[in-house]
């Protein structure tokens, strides 16, 4: 059942559709997103920022993630449910994988997301080895990032781009389900697209690829910390709904 609708997802993608995914972490925004079609529903640790208010996502837990996670599946029918490993639950193969398996083998994910570079590839394979339908993260790492030097664009040089790229295309080919490149340059991410088999979906690495992925917070215009660049959000009509709400208590 978890990876008929993965599946089908893959199948409508390899027909030319592009991938909408975006976060939730409670059961009523989950089961609005999936009234609306949106093909995939995160539970990213990002719930760190806008749900926590902390400046990171590196104090975010599997218990948490887990807490989320079982809100959101009951709003899900048609949606894919993409869960986040949070920093320091995959720090190892064993780790890694009774992590993965605790939340797929219960239905809690039908896709699990790891953040990976050259440093854990190992961990990625390993899930993949073991049939774990994975989501590979490359380009900006959040969990490993320790100041704001490492929010930038990812594959400018010429070195950092064929890195990034022979990273991607290894993990396609060893059969991860779906990559997700944040903030590289349009160009790589373009290039990395084209020349893997399993949807490329972006944060902040341009249009030309298979999908975007968006913390519904910041879509709303209402994220805790600042909004990113690359999101275009309007929160007039909450900001309406809010004020019409008040004026009826007058």
């Amino acid at each position: 059942m978890t990876m008929s609708k993965l599946s089908k997802l893959i199948n409508l993608y390899k027909r030319g559709k592009k991938i909408s995914c975006i976060t939730a972490y409670d059961a009523s925004m989950s089961k609005y997103l999936d009234s609306l079609g949106v093909d995939i529903i995160l539970v990213g640790d990002s719930l760190g920022q806008v749900i926590k208010g902390e400046k990171t996502t590196h104090g975010v837990t599997l218990d948490e993630i887990e807490y989320h996670a079982r809100c959101v599946r009951l709003g899900l029918k048609t949606s894919v449910l993409m869960v986040d490993l949070p920093k320091n639950s995959y720090d190892t193969k064993l780790k890694a994988y009774k992590n993965s398996y605790k939340f797929i083998s219960t239905s809690l994910a039908d896709l699990i997301k790891i953040e990976i570079g050259i440093n854990n590839f190992d961990i990625a394979k390993y899930l993949i080895e073991k049939n774990i339908p994975l989501c590979a993260h490359i380009g900006l790492l959040p969990q490993t990032i320790k100041s704001r030097s490492g929010f930038r664009k990812y594959g400018r040089s010429k070195n950092e781009a064929e890195q990034l790229y022979d990273l991607a295309i290894t993990l396609d080919k060893l059969g991860a389900k779906v990559i997700l490149a944040e903030c590289l340059e349009n160009s790589l991410a373009k290039k990395i697209s084209q020349n893997c088999s399993a949807p490329v979906i972006g944060i902040g690495s341009g249009r030309g690829i298979d999908g975007q992925v968006a913390v519904i917070y910041d879509l709303l215009g209402i994220s805790f910390n600042k909004i990113d660049a690359f999101f275009i959000n309007d929160k007039k009509l909450l900001d309406k709904q809010i004020t019409k709400f008040r004026k009826k208590l007058k």
